[in-house]
């Protein structure tokens, strides 16, 4: 068996971890989810997944993205059901229609490359809802699934990078996702450093 299949089986297990860990955590109280963010994530990762696997062809690449589609809305239910869900607002809205944009130019331009590019995008506002939460209450999210995530798209990329077929947009993705997903635990930090100091 390919090093780049295993490296990419690992990553999936690392990542379903995380959710396992982080979904922990909701359930107990400890991590207190913003409903926004997840509605957000929810709604493109069908486009983000779709659009990555058209451009990347690769199965052991799109991995992380295909398992994302139904964690990541099991996670959006359960902050559904655990009333942490709130009114989209400005940010939020622009996220959803940067990933709207995106599967819109996918249908009529043909081009996962390019709507790819605009859910990395979307992607990134998605995270704003959760860097306020987190700016205001540092303890509303647990930063070990955080770095589990991180990792396992550090791995997804060395995978992308095994799998080398001189596609530079493969790596989008998971570099994307390797800067905001470490961007979250070390907010917490932080934060919490900055409040503790003004005590």
């Amino acid at each position: 068996m390919e090093l780049s299949i295993i490296l990419s089986a690992l990553a999936g297990f690392g990542y379903c971890l995380a959710y396992l860990d982080y979904n922990r955590g909701v359930l107990t109280g400890e991590t207190k989810p913003n409903g926004a963010t997840w509605a957000i994530w929810s709604a493109i990762a069908v486009v983000s997944t779709g659009s990555y696997f058209a451009a990347s062809g690769d199965f052991w690449k799109s991995l992380l993205p295909i398992l994302n589609i139904v964690l990541c809305i099991g996670t959006f239910v359960l902050a559904l059901i655990a009333g942490k869900f709130k009114k989209l607002d400005v940010t939020d809205w622009i996220a959803l229609g940067l990933g709207l944009i995106a599967a819109v130019i996918w249908g009529v331009y043909k081009s996962a490359t390019y709507a790819n590019l605009i859910v990395q995008a979307a992607i990134m506002v998605g995270f704003i809802p959760t860097w306020r939460a987190i700016w205001k209450t540092p303890s509303c999210e647990h930063p070990r699934p955080w770095w589990i995530w991180d990792v396992s798209y550090c791995v997804s990329a060395i995978v992308v990078i095994l799998r080398w077929k001189n596609q530079w947009i493969d790596l989008v993705y998971p570099i994307n996702c390797i800067v905001l997903h470490a961007s979250v635990p070390i907010l917490c930090l932080l934060r919490a450093k900055a409040k503790l100091a003004t005590k």
